[in-house]
């Protein structure tokens, strides 16, 4: 018991000559500052390491997703994927200059019926051609006048 007494007595001993305050080593290195400025409503997203992240689908065509289930989007350096309850729908998608190109690759899913928002939510990854940052910092795609709203999760 004595012992363990005169370990912790020790230890706190140590832990008192600690000062929280104090400066770092004259050769400690700075803290990096921000390169990039951060993203604006309205800014054009036009390269993959702009948009790559996992997010959640909270829109389609300014309407809000009413569905039973979540609905996410991940997006990889070259590849979308979105499930839907059991539905999953994938697209290889690049850059052109700004301008987003999609092209849909087959899947694994389950055989059921797309809901009315589903098929609108098809249609815009389908063709979407231009992706931007909105005013709640969420992501817009849209293309051939539909839209797509994802925030981050």
């Amino acid at each position: 018991m004595t012992a363990l007494f005169l370990a912790l007595a020790a230890g706190v001993a140590m832990l008192a000559g600690c000062d929280a305050s104090a400066d770092p080593p004259a050769n400690a290195a700075a803290p990096a500052a921000s390169v990039a400025p951060a993203a604006q409503p309205g800014d054009r997203i036009v390269s993959a390491a702009q948009l790559v992240g996992e997010y959640r689908v909270a829109g389609v065509d300014d309407a809000s997703l009413d569905l039973p289930y979540g609905v996410s989007a991940s997006v990889y350096a070259d590849r979308i994927h979105v499930v839907a309850d059991c539905l999953n729908f994938g697209w290889e998608y690049s850059f052109e200059g700004a301008a987003l190109v999609t092209e849909r690759v087959a899947v694994e899913s389950c055989g059921r019926g797309l809901t009315p928002q589903e098929a609108a939510l098809v249609a815009v990854f389908d063709a979407a051609n231009e992706v931007s940052r909105n005013r709640a910092n969420g992501i817009d795609l849209r293309g051939e006048g539909h839209l797509v709203t994802l925030f981050s999760q």
